[in-house]
């Protein structure tokens, strides 16, 4: 899930930074340029919200565990006597 995260916001700042270097210069883009910047920022806005959205915590069941009774039959005793324990999870 960290991985996803990361290659994510990897891939979001090169290209942001691409964006940024390949702008012209102010005095040729003048006020032309307004309406692309203000996509370019919802765009990576929605984007964010994207990435954001993936990184939620999974649910994981609780693990429940307890002790059963290792039997064994005994010839002196003619009966099944216990002879440890082992744990079993479900």
């Amino acid at each position: 899930m960290f991985r996803k995260f990361a290659i994510a916001a990897v891939t979001v700042a090169t290209v942001a930074t691409a964006a940024v270097t390949m702008t012209p210069n102010e005095a040729q883009a003048g006020n032309r340029r307004a309406g692309a910047i203000a996509a370019g920022a919802i765009i990576g806005l929605a984007a964010g919200a994207i990435i954001a959205s993936q990184a939620q915590p999974r649910y994981y069941a609780p693990v429940r565990c307890h002790n059963q009774p290792v039997r064994r039959w005994d010839p002196y005793y003619r009966q099944y006597v216990v002879v440890g324990y082992r744990q079993v999870c479900y």
